[in-house]
């Protein structure tokens, strides 16, 4: 009998502190902490066409169309080219890109000079190259957005071509006409100075496909004089001939993409 008191005793004291052990896990929570959102980082290297199309102001230069017999030239001006961009590491979603696009509005007829029937064509084109720094947000995956301002240069040329049906190389060197009559060429260009604020929408389609829609605006600050045929200082050129104006773009690329 004594015996099994004994045994009894010290079953008791051996289990008393596993029960005190089970009480206090009891008293443990075990409910899950919310887990903290990540901002999504934004890696991008990559290069590829841009299609681009200015809504410069063509107002005075239909008005030149006008006097020369021919129809309106078509806004926007197509611009086709190229952009390289690549993420800066030590700088969370900044990056840095370079553009080149060029482009042009043509308008042709026939007329008739001095009794003569001639080809009479004018164009207005649009070269630019632009440094882009742009800051990128990535609201879901795959899915970019980058505000970003340019800053660039370039040109703005009008030419205007007269030629007959027919021409003589006889006549093409002729060192006193160069060209014969009915035959004219003069060229205008004027170099540029922009910025170019832009806002980017681009998609990954994959790690290694980039697209791209951009809404932007070129602000021509600063201009040169304009130059006729490589020589010539032209004056009286309409103030309103410029690149400022809307611009709409898309882009495929290809590189590396987050």
């Amino acid at each position: 009998m004594t015996r099994s008191l004994i045994a009894i005793l010290l079953a008791l004291v051996t289990l008393a502190p596993m029960w005190a052990q089970d009480e206090k896990l009891d008293e443990l929570s075990f409910e899950e902490a919310p887990l903290k959102d990540e901002a999504i980082p934004y890696f991008a290297v990559g290069v590829g066409p841009a299609f681009n199309f200015v809504f410069a102001s063509m107002d005075d230069v239909n008005a030149r169309a006008k006097e020369l017999g021919l129809g309106e030239l078509q806004s926007p001006v197509f611009q086709l080219g190229a952009e390289i961009f690549t993420a800066v590491g030590v700088i969370p979603n900044v990056r840095l890109g370079f553009s080149w696009v060029s482009g042009s509005s043509t308008s042709s007829a026939n007329v008739s000079v001095n009794g003569t029937t001639v080809n009479r064509t004018l164009l207005y084109g649009i070269s630019s190259r632009t440094f882009h720094l742009d800051w990128a947000w990535v609201p879901v995956k795959s899915l970019a957005i980058l505000p970003g301002l340019g800053f660039g240069w370039g040109d703005q040329r009008i030419e205007t071509l007269q030629s007959a049906e027919g021409m003589d190389w006889k006549d093409l060197i002729d060192s006193s006409t160069i060209a014969p009559q009915p035959n004219a060429n003069v060229a205008l260009l004027q170099n540029t100075l922009y910025l170019l604020p832009r806002l980017n929408i681009e998609y990954a389609v994959t790690p290694f496909l980039n697209l791209r829609a951009s809404v932007a605006y070129t602000w021509q600050f600063s201009s040169s004089d304009w130059i006729g045929n490589r020589h010539a200082t032209v004056t009286n050129v309409p103030e309103n001939i410029s690149v400022s104006g809307l611009n709409l773009q898309f882009g495929v690329f290809v590189g590396l993409f987050n």
